[in-house]
């Protein structure tokens, strides 16, 4: 009967054991991923060139504002069109959101 209480004893503390490496285990794999995740973070800041970003912005703003011309354009050539086209879609909208 001692021998079964010892050997159950033993295996709890196996057990315990088997958490503690567990747990560093999993301590160490996310101390890993963290630094992975660091140094990649790192090496993308380090590519990202901060002129060619204005440049985009620049050419960015540029489509949007000739977008803008061209619906003014659009909208001075032909007003009763455009005002009947937003009262549609506004109708539409309304309608959708009613429901």
């Amino acid at each position: 009967m001692a021998t079964k209480e010892i050997n159950l004893e033993d295996l709890k503390n196996d057990i315990d054991a088997l958490k503690s490496d567990f747990k560093d285990i999993v301590k160490s794999i996310k101390d890993i991923g963290v630094s992975k995740v660091e140094a990649g973070k790192d090496k993308i800041l380090d590519q990202i060139d901060v002129e060619e970003i204005k440049k985009y912005i620049d050419e960015l703003k540029a489509k949007g504002k000739d977008s803008i011309d061209s619906v003014n354009d659009t909208i001075k050539e032909d007003p009763i069109k455009s005002v009947a086209i937003a009262a549609g879609v506004g109708f539409v909208l309304a309608w959708l959101l009613k429901k």
